[in-house]
């Protein structure tokens, strides 16, 4: 591995999760920014890394790939995610393959999907009750249904919120206190699971966007030293979510548990719109003395 690299991202999503790129669209765009350190990160999919195994795409000249992977979790019936770096693809695949196979991937939407209808139809939005998630991608549900409810006005006329993909996820279908909360977490591993099969795959654990949900403080230092018991072997420094004071509280969280650092943008294509690679809403740079202390010690692609 080069030792000089400056452009980095380590958050990035395909259409093998919830992204809108192919895995050989988004390798394109990165080449055009310059990227030459980044880490695919779909949920729950390694699915990207087999189409470069098979040919669909390929990497351009003087970059380096660090395996990765989002593990969904469950914390107190929330949704929370582990990010996995320099992974054997191969196990992760026989773990997701195991816990989730389509068939029960495609059921679980299903359920979803019913649940946020229910509750966005009990209070009076307007949607077309045929639509389905019948792919079993990871958040296809909340996906669909925000793409439906934003095709009619008068439902963000009523709830403004509807519009923003991220507040509408996480400050309210995702968030246990919101009236459009739905509990997605019924078939998740905890924190614990999620980093023994990163370990096992023989990659590092890092607790993804500790201050994506909206907690406290205090809150999330408590998320934090659970991720820590549970083994993480750090957390997310940089993300588009951040707002002021959150890296200065991330770094002294990692400093005091002894937590290593990274990030990356989250980048979702079309799915959050405004989000671009490396620079996301132009609020974050990854450095590469934020990563050095662990990044030549990880498996690259």
């Amino acid at each position: 591995m080069r030792t000089d690299h400056h452009v980095i991202d380590l958050h990035l999503h395909t259409v093998h999760s919830d992204g809108t790129f192919q895995t050989n669209e988004l390798l394109a765009m990165l080449w055009e920014r310059e990227v030459d350190l980044f880490s695919f990160t779909d949920h729950d999919s390694v699915g990207c890394y087999y189409d470069l195994r098979e040919g669909k795409a390929s990497l351009y000249p003087d970059v380096t790939l660090i395996p990765g992977v989002e593990l969904s979790c469950r914390r107190n019936g929330a949704l929370r995610d582990m990010l996995g770096y320099g992974i054997d693809v191969d196990l992760i695949n026989r773990f997701l393959e195991e816990r989730y196979s389509l068939q029960n991937r495609v059921r679980k939407q299903g359920i979803v999907l019913e649940r946020f209808k229910e509750l966005c139809r009990d209070r009076g939005l307007v949607f077309d009750e045929s639509i389905t998630a019948a792919e079993g991608k990871k958040a296809e549900a909340y996906t669909v249904m925000y793409m439906e409810l934003n095709r009619h006005p008068e439902n963000i006329e009523k709830c403004p919120f509807v519009a923003d993909c991220t507040r509408l996820y996480w400050d309210y279908f995702a968030n246990p206190d919101s009236d459009f909360f739905v509990d997605e977490t019924f078939d998740l591993p905890s924190f614990a699971e999620a980093v023994d099969v990163i370990h096992k795959a023989g990659g590092l654990a890092f607790l993804a966007h500790p201050f994506v949900y909206g907690m406290s403080v205090e809150e999330t230092e408590k998320m934090v030293q659970e991720a820590v018991e549970a083994g993480a072997d750090g957390l997310e420094l940089k993300h588009q979510s951040n707002k002021p004071g959150h890296v200065e509280q991330l770094l002294a969280f990692a400093e005091k548990y002894h937590l290593k650092l990274s990030g990356g943008t989250d980048f979702h294509g079309l799915n959050k719109p405004g989000i671009k690679p490396v620079v996301a809403f132009g609020n974050m740079l990854v450095e590469y003395d934020e990563i050095k202390d662990w990044i030549h010690s990880v498996r690259t692609f």
